[in-house]
């Protein structure tokens, strides 16, 4: 068992991700489109991590957009998740974006864990929750909390990928393609 054990310990620090652990999800839930909320405590770096978020996104097969940047009534405004379950803005928030879900993510103010929360924008019922913890002791920057929803939220695309890296953040030999 000892001989297993610092294998185990290597292999396990190696990882390039953070933790995560999903709380809850609707299993048969898929979205093709999502609409990605402002996040609360992202010391005004939400709108960077949203546009982000989108990106990360659209790079597993999900069409995304941030409700900041909406071409509507809700561009510019900071919905909460309770507010968010009122059919009315339910109603908005699909005619703006198309959504099949509405996503809110909430930073804890030292950056040190993330909570991704989803709605169903057509009942408003929660189809995800989940928590992530960076690999080391707080979030980075805007990317990397951006990157940790985007594991998070993979589970609710239609097509099963794994989020690429970004022309960004990939190493100089490991380009993805466009």
């Amino acid at each position: 068992m000892r001989r297993l054990l610092l294998p185990l310990l290597l292999l396990a620090g190696c990882g390039t991700g953070d933790r995560r652990e999903e709380l809850s999800r609707a299993p048969s839930f898929r979205a093709r489109t999502i609409a990605v909320a402002a996040t609360r405590g992202a010391r005004g770096k939400g709108v960077q991590i949203s546009r982000d978020l989108v990106a990360r996104l659209e790079g597993l097969g999900l069409k995304a957009s941030a409700l900041e940047e909406s071409d509507s009534v809700l561009a510019g405004s900071a919905i909460g998740l309770e507010a968010a379950r009122n059919p009315r803005l339910l109603d908005e928030i699909r005619r703006a974006t198309g959504a099949d879900a509405v996503v809110f993510l909430s930073l804890d103010p030292s950056w040190r864990s993330l909570e991704v929360s989803a709605l169903d924008a057509r009942s408003g019922d929660a189809v995800l929750r989940s928590a992530a913890h960076p690999r080391g002791d707080a979030f980075s920057d805007a990317a990397e909390v951006a990157e940790a929803a985007a594991r998070a939220l993979s589970s609710l695309a239609t097509e099963r990928r794994t989020p690429r890296a970004t022309r960004s953040d990939a190493p100089a030999d490991e380009l993805p393609l466009p």
